[in-house]
């Protein structure tokens, strides 16, 4: 498989009104969440591997995120209730994201794209449940390669999944939280693109992915990667920092540790999206803010703009596993 072809950047699937918009959307949408109160306690150990040596990494939209000094997992502390959490994914922030998602939707097929070649190599057919299928861009992606999948659908938002039976008429949808699923296992792969740094509780998540999985059984995930390049130079100014959006902030240690937990063995993983920390790191450096330039060093804030030298650093961190989305395949095991 060619990685580099087709080169994604950052402003391809960030849409400029997105960009322009989205710390005001957030900031609004999170001031009247917050007046809700939290009837959750702070957490003193870390939501993933349990260790008590965390500290605080930063403070964004008003919600604090801890940080586990043991695998470097972060996570929002104290996590949103319940009540917050359901006023967030029906405000406008859900229309919000749909209609940058639509807006890019042909910018993001590559992504998937890659992805699929490799899902491929580990199951050329059978059951497979996408969960957290929103507007379908997999789905989508999948249905264009013409791939032999029986294809099923998990998602807990009624409008998403009227149109998913409208854009997938053979298509079976679960309008359902997947922890809330209560079938035997029976699905041959599960796909969770972008999803677990949403779920407040990963561990509890993992465990019904595993129980879904037949014998043998993969589960594909991806998820934003705080070990990567962009991480490296944006810190906690990263715009992935989303709070009470994403709450939980992964890197490879912290999945080893979520999966071991879950019963699942880790085959490989994947960051092959290195120009999409390349053009990000850019926008950073363009700001001219001393505090980024200083993170990404001399060398390449004096190199980063000259396209060979950005082409191969992103191959550089698709081969090093350092670009900034991590795409696990993990097998079930038990």
């Amino acid at each position: 498989m060619n990685t580099t072809n087709q080169d994604i950047t950052f402003d391809q699937v960030h849409t400029a009104k997105k960009q322009r918009l989205l710390t005001e959307m957030m900031e609004s949408t999170c001031q009247e969440i917050l007046k809700l109160g939290n009837s959750n306690p702070f957490l003193s150990t870390c939501t993933v591997c349990h260790s008590h040596k965390i500290k605080n990494f930063t403070q964004r939209f008003g919600f604090f995120m801890s940080q586990c000094q043991n695998c470097k997992h972060i996570f929002c502390n104290p996590m949103p209730d319940k009540n917050q959490l359901n006023y967030y994914y029906n405000s406008a922030m859900k229309d919000f994201e749909n209609e940058f998602f639509l807006e890019s939707f042909e910018n993001r097929i590559p992504i998937f794209n890659r992805r699929i070649e490799i899902i491929k190599q580990h199951l050329p057919t059978g059951k497979l449940m996408d969960v957290g299928s929103a507007i379908g861009i997999f789905l989508t992606a999948i249905q264009r390669q013409q791939l032999d999948y029986e294809l099923f659908s998990c998602d807990p938002n009624t409008s998403a999944c009227e149109l998913l039976r409208q854009k997938f008429p053979s298509l079976t949808c679960y309008e359902s939280m997947v922890e809330d699923l209560t079938m035997s296992a029976q699905f041959d792969g599960i796909t969770m693109w972008d999803t677990i740094e949403h779920v407040s509780n990963p561990l509890l998540v993992a465990n019904k992915i595993h129980s879904l999985l037949r014998p043998g059984g993969f589960w594909f995930f991806s998820t934003p990667n705080t070990d990567s390049f962009e991480w490296s130079v944006a810190g906690e100014r990263h715009v992935q920092i989303l709070p009470p959006g994403h709450i939980n902030l992964f890197n490879k240690a912290s999945i080893e540790h979520l999966l071991s937990q879950s019963n699942f063995h880790l085959v490989d993983s994947h960051t092959l999206n290195g120009s999409l920390d390349i053009s990000y790191v850019q926008k950073l450096l363009a700001s001219g803010d001393k505090v980024f330039q200083d993170n990404a060093g001399q060398l390449i804030t004096s190199h980063i703009n000259e396209p060979e030298f950005a082409s191969q650093l992103a191959q550089f961190l698709i081969e090093t596993r350092k670009a900034g989305n991590i795409f696990v395949i993990a097998q079930k095991q038990g």
